[in-house]
């Protein structure tokens, strides 16, 4: 049962990642966080592409490098990212998104949904960079799949 290279990258990068077979990239801080988000895409008619709980302060660096694994899944149609902030400040987080995207070289919608320390300063900055956000794990489960291209 080998490991797939992405589950390399993600291990070598701090980033507890699973590949599955979904259209919809997971980036989540916290392992029960994500897993809720998981289920709330099938919920919304979608399927996780991966489970991947980025963890703690979520720096430019590691959010790159978990873009860097989502992306690497060719069956990615959109990226869905959940963040609760407790130590972890949301506008950091934010700019950490903001940054690592415009490096990457495969573009996919984004849903982004940010909440606790610092939420209200992260909003200006993801409207700023046009990427899609969501007050609710409800609702940006359902733009992600809406995002994807519907179920799948």
């Amino acid at each position: 049962n080998e490991e797939e290279p992405s589950e390399i990258a993600a291990r070598e990068a701090g980033i507890s990642f699973i590949k599955l077979d979904g259209s919809i990239g997971c980036m989540v801080n916290g392992a029960g966080l994500a897993m809720t988000t998981m289920d709330l895409v099938e919920l919304a008619g979608g399927e996780p592409a991966n489970f991947l709980d980025i963890g703690g302060g979520a720096k430019a660096e590691r959010v790159a490098a978990a873009f860097r694994i989502i992306l690497d899944d060719p069956n990615v149609k959109a990226i869905l990212i959940n963040i609760f902030g407790g130590i972890t400040r949301g506008d950091e987080v934010a700019r950490g998104i903001v940054e690592a995207r415009a490096a990457l070289t495969r573009d996919v919608p984004m849903v982004v949904r940010i909440v606790g320390t610092n939420s209200e300063e992260a909003k200006p900055i993801l409207a700023e960079a046009n990427l899609i956000t969501a007050d609710s794990l409800d609702d940006a489960a359902a733009k992600a799949v809406a995002a994807a291209g519907g179920a799948g």
